[in-house]
């Protein structure tokens, strides 16, 4: 061997050594991609996420297919976080992610990960049995303030939901008795078998009990819902809470910036299709997307107004 072919050979392995993803990102994706979603079928998270991988494969983004994984919200995060950089494990979240980190349930955040897009954003319904004794939020404000810590809340311990209901409580000045029950269809079986009072869901959740003994009694927000109209707002009731959930892409931190750019770029073509947003309008969703640059401000912009909020979170 001569002393080029040596020197060639040195340099082809040092470079190899120095790249372990070039390869990788070239015949990206090697295997399905596995999807995590930190909530159960029915959620809001998982028929928003199944709606989109839906239409990426339509498109033909990827040579594999995509596995959506349910799984407890601090188990989902670690799981994806822990996982091989390779994109071949993703995880959709929202500013129950930031809420886990600020309740002490992780000991880790946002900065954990690669940012890929927001694909979508959707605000909570009140909700409480149709039978119940509440007609509307005006009166559950009432019988709350009325009896302090006795009105019982179906939540989710440092979720977005606990962060929304949270925040409706501190500025209309009560305190419900929570209940940590878990994902939205099991907040409302909660509140369906007499459990608990009430509690705040997505209209993706909703449409699944409509009809079923539970209502609505307010929008949290400035804006009707577009599928059920005749529900007022809570800014119509001099409320000015306004929190929404967006929906959040996220890869292992490290995943090579090339992957990175290929999710965010089929997600992106995914989210211009008119299908989709009519489907996703039809669930309740307003249908926005920011690419991996500006959900990861977004992601920052939230985080940094969710972490104060640990104490009264219960962390």
């Amino acid at each position: 061997m001569t002393i080029l072919t040596r020197l060639l050979s040195t340099f082809a392995l040092a470079l190899a050594l120095a790249t372990p993803h070039a390869a990788s990102a070239q015949t990206y994706p090697a295997r399905p991609i596995q999807v995590v979603v930190p909530a159960g079928p029915g959620s809001a998270t998982d028929t928003v996420t199944r709606l989109i991988l839906k239409k990426m494969e339509e498109q033909g983004s990827f040579s594999r297919p995509f596995v959506v994984v349910n799984a407890v919200g601090p188990l989902a995060a670690t799981r994806v976080k822990d996982a091989a950089p390779d994109g071949h494990e993703l995880l959709v979240y929202h500013l129950g992610l930031p809420g886990l980190r600020a309740v002490g349930r992780l000991p880790f955040g946002v900065e954990a990960f690669e940012v890929l897009a927001q694909t979508g954003s959707t605000r909570f319904l009140v909700v409480a049995a149709a039978e119940g004794p509440y007609k509307d939020l005006r009166s559950l404000i009432a019988a709350a303030k009325a009896r302090p810590g006795e009105i019982t809340e179906a939540n989710s311990i440092g979720g977005a939901v606990h962060i929304a209901a949270l925040s409706l409580a501190e500025e209309a000045g009560f305190k419900a008795r929570i209940v940590n029950v878990g994902d939205g269809p099991k907040r409302l079986a909660s509140v369906l078998g007499g459990h608990t009072a009430y509690t705040l869901v997505s209209p993706q959740e909703y449409l699944g009990f409509q009809g079923k003994g539970v209502k609505a009694l307010a929008v949290v927000g400035a804006e009707r819902s577009r599928i059920w109209t005749d529900v007022p707002t809570t800014r119509e009731l001099g409320l000015a809470t306004d929190i929404s959930v967006d929906v959040w892409w996220f890869a292992p931190k490290g995943t090579p910036a090339a992957i990175v750019s290929r999710l965010s770029d089929a997600i992106g073509k995914a989210m211009a299709d008119p299908g989709l947003k009519d489907a996703l309008d039809k669930q309740g969703v307003d249908a926005v997307h920011l690419d991996a640059a500006g959900a990861k401000a977004r992601v920052q912009q939230i985080d940094r107004i969710v972490q104060p909020m640990g104490p009264a979170l219960g962390g």
